[in-house]
């Protein structure tokens, strides 16, 4: 069951060159091959329906002042953590350092349009167990804001 209310998460990640889960792999393609030439996707052109075996491990989170915001968290992701995000801010969900991380990776992604992976695990006790993978990329909303959209992925 999830909990309405999240405790503080808190994970350890390191950088890697190329997505090895075939989720990000898959969902890295799709972007690829809908985002603008050098840009960011377009949300007007992400197609949920195009994507559908991916779509429990899927986030978007879009900026809110200097924080992100998860528009949309799958339930794969809230189910493994035990927490539900959808709607937190990076603040509500981790520390203030982890969550300032978080957020200046997620700016960085936005502004370049370079995909970041990350592999990592949770440092929850009840968490340790989980290895997981995390694929964010630039998503552009129709405002003209820049946000995330990511695919997490476990390894089992």
């Amino acid at each position: 069951m999830l909990k309405e209310e999240p405790k503080t998460l808190d994970y350890t990640s390191g950088p890697v060159e190329e997505p090895g889960h075939p989720n990000n792999k898959a969902l890295l393609s799709y972007w690829n091959k809908h985002r603008q030439t050098g840009g960011a996707l377009a949300r007007l052109d992400f197609d949920p329906l195009h994507i559908p075996k991916l779509l429990q491990g899927l986030f978007i989170a879009e900026p809110v002042g200097t924080d992100f915001r998860f528009r949309l968290v799958g339930s794969q992701i809230e189910e493994r953590i035990q927490h539900k995000l959808t709607g937190k801010t990076l603040h509500d969900i981790y520390a203030d350092d982890l969550a300032q991380q978080t957020a200046d990776m997620y700016r960085q992604v936005a502004t370049s349009c370079k995909p970041m992976i990350v592999r990592g695990h949770y440092d929850q006790e009840t968490l340790k167990h989980i290895e997981f993978e995390a694929l964010h990329m630039a998503l552009e909303f129709e405002d003209g804001s820049r946000g995330i959209l990511g695919g997490q992925f476990a390894f089992d």
